[in-house]
């Protein structure tokens, strides 16, 4: 079955679109995995992308589907502009993706996570296909960052926006961080930011930051010390990615406890959902710093690095091919097994009613090993012709010859 891949990403919409295709791509998913001819479907969802990866009977079909789906949950215009990849396009993105050349810093860290936590949340709707490209692309992300530097200069989303912020408000070794959230992201952010010399305080409006602090460096707000802390505050990062417009950090929240503030408040949201006030761009002494300003000033990269990257993946999207081309076999070589083993299978039953059990396990280790070596061509020849395209008639020819009849 081909595999496709369709989406969004940082490179066509802003994250309030993002997340609203991705609400609506989750919705699409369960009516679109149990549609007729689809035999898996994993949805990678990141702060800076939302795709769906399908293994289907029919591309174009599929296609249509999933366009009808996600217009029927109210992604709308986005349905529009979204990327559409169909087979050998669609594993390169994946691979490509995987490894953080698409991602909105090139080479970043986190992907890798992102995509296997995908693989494991989805891992019942996947499909056997979906399994082994996923494995594929983390294990080639893998090869990658062992054999470039591209890892190496590849930052986190993370890093880029406190960069941004040192940048502006100067260094933050010593100042007062108020993290939101406590999050898979949020462990990240924490090493980030007391690399950097901060001093971490973190609030969870799930009640979560005493667990946190438990296990990180950090000093636990609750919610009733909130508003302390954000009077504190020299750097707010909001991480929780909970995308609960009743959980947001307001404008109003905001400017009511820093009323008696001094100095400029940066904030830096990497919630995909958003976890702070858009509004707050526009508060006085409110430096808002989100998904969309990070890709503005995510930096250029190594082309070396890049270029290998790229070579490597070629290989294993070539490799992956060839062996997914070779699996179409599998129905003529389980014919002739089946053939060879059955007459097998018959001589042994016959020395075994004839002859002494000593003997019946001599010709049984005696006629498997020449089943084996029987075998040996027919398989390697079979895989050769399903990735040289040649497989109808080699199957062909297998049942003319031995009389057996090939599932297709």
């Amino acid at each position: 079955m081909p595999v496709l891949a369709v989406g969004l990403s940082h490179h066509q919409v802003a994250s309030d679109d993002l997340t609203q295709f991705a609400a609506c791509a989750e919705q699409a998913s369960a009516s679109l995995r149990a549609s007729h001819g689809v035999s898996g479907l994993i949805m990678l969802s990141t702060c800076n992308r939302c795709e769906l990866y399908i293994d289907a009977e029919n591309f174009h079909q599929t296609v249509r589907l999933t366009r009808d789906l996600l217009t029927k949950a109210g992604a709308g215009d986005l349905v529009g502009v979204m990327d559409v990849y169909g087979l050998r396009n669609a594993v390169q993105h994946l691979f490509e993706v995987s490894c953080g050349l698409d991602s909105m810093v090139v080479g970043e860290s986190e992907i890798a996570g992102q995509v296997r936590s995908s693989l494991q949340a989805y891992s019942e709707q996947a499909g056997p296909a979906l399994h082994r490209l996923f494995r594929m692309a983390l294990g080639t992300s893998k090869s990658i960052a062992n054999a470039t530097a591209l890892g190496a200069m590849g930052r986190s989303v993370a890093s880029v926006a406190l960069d941004l912020v040192e940048t502006r408000h100067g260094h933050l070794a010593g100042r007062r961080a108020l993290l939101v959230g406590t999050g898979a992201y949020a462990g990240v952010v924490t090493a980030d930011l007391i690399r950097r010399g901060a001093q971490v305080f973190v609030y969870s409006s799930s009640g979560r930051a005493t667990a946190f602090a438990q296990t990180h460096p950090v000093n636990p707000v609750g919610d009733d010390r909130l508003p302390d802390a954000l009077a504190l505050a020299q750097v707010l990062v909001a991480c929780s990615g909970r995308g609960r417009r009743a959980n947001r950090i307001t404008a109003r929240q905001v400017s009511d406890a820093r009323a008696a503030s001094v100095g400029p408040l940066p904030v830096v949201d990497l919630a995909l959902a958003r976890d702070v006030s858009p509004e707050l761009a526009m508060t006085p002494g409110i430096d808002l710093i989100d998904l969309d300003v990070v890709g503005e000033h995510a930096p250029t990269d190594h082309v070396e690095s890049l270029h290998r990257a790229r070579e490597l993946i070629d290989e294993a999207v070539d490799d992956y091919l060839r062996t997914e081309r070779a699996r179409l076999a599998d129905p003529a070589i389980l014919a002739v097994r089946a053939y060879v083993n059955q007459i097998v299978a018959h001589e042994i039953d016959s020395v075994t009613a004839h002859g002494s059990p000593d003997e019946a396990a001599a010709v049984r280790r005696s006629l498997r090993r020449v089943a084996n070596a029987v075998l040996h061509q027919p398989t390697v020849r079979a895989a050769a012709a399903a990735q040289d395209g040649d497989l109808g008639e080699f199957t062909s020819a297998l049942e003319r010859v031995f009389g057996i009849e090939v599932d297709q």
